[in-house]
């Protein structure tokens, strides 16, 4: 019997706790064509790919991937496909700081503002001396608002479809308890949420699906909103 392995190098970084892994060598060809072309034949030829750089035994639920591209825009510093334990993200706001960071880290960029071409568009990332990083996302909007499903064995919400380079339902009105003890249970509650999403025919526009579900309620400590 023959052995054979793959080297994949990686950088880790993490936002504010939130974790971003940038395949920086050993990714898999995914030919030429639009950064948007690419993520499908990612998805339709390498999941396992994705799969294997996210997942257990070396990543965990929270990792997001991000796998550079040579972008096809000659303004832009570089491309970028973001996956996480799932599936594939049209964009991500901390991934994006996770990979500048990163970049800076390999000494590949200077401080000064990046485009970056994702699967939804350019996005535009600045990089300051001190090593803050701020991000312009796509133009994000408000599809439908006071949407309203019912979830089996949990109750009725209603909540907003938006997109920001994901599709979001921003849900204000529930009554879970937001408390990082209440994790397990608030993971549940969002995940059965999306769906009877799916279940329901509620989508993002031209039928897109929502794959983000966020609570949201009163802060519970002083000088938040």
């Amino acid at each position: 019997m023959t052995s054979s392995h793959h080297t994949i190098r990686v950088v880790d970084s993490h936002t504010e706790g939130e974790p971003t892994r940038v395949v920086i060598d050993g990714g898999p060809d995914l030919g030429s064509g639009s950064i948007a072309e690419r993520l499908e034949r990612f998805r339709r030829e390498f999941d396992r790919f994705r799969s294997a750089v996210v997942n257990e035994p070396r990543g965990s639920d929270p990792m997001v991937g991000a796998l550079l591209c040579a972008p096809t825009d000659p303004g832009c510093t570089v491309g970028v496909i973001f996956f996480n334990n799932v599936g594939y993200l049209g964009m991500c706001g901390h991934g994006t700081i996770g990979l500048i960071t990163t970049l800076a880290h390999l000494e590949r960029i200077e401080p000064g503002t990046h485009r970056i071409e994702t699967p939804v568009g350019v996005i535009a990332a600045t990089l300051e001396a001190s090593g803050k990083v701020s991000v312009a996302n796509i133009p994000s909007y408000r599809y439908r608002s006071s949407v309203v499903v019912d979830v089996a064995g949990v109750g009725r919400f209603t909540g907003d479809v938006a997109w920001g380079g994901n599709w979001f339902f921003l849900v204000n009105d529930h009554r879970e308890i937001l408390d990082p003890g209440n994790v397990e249970r608030l993971t549940n509650v969002t995940w059965a949420i999306r769906e009877a999403l799916t279940a329901s025919g509620i989508t993002g526009e031209n039928g897109a699906e929502i794959d983000h579900v966020e609570l949201f309620g009163p802060p519970a400590g002083a000088g938040a909103n």
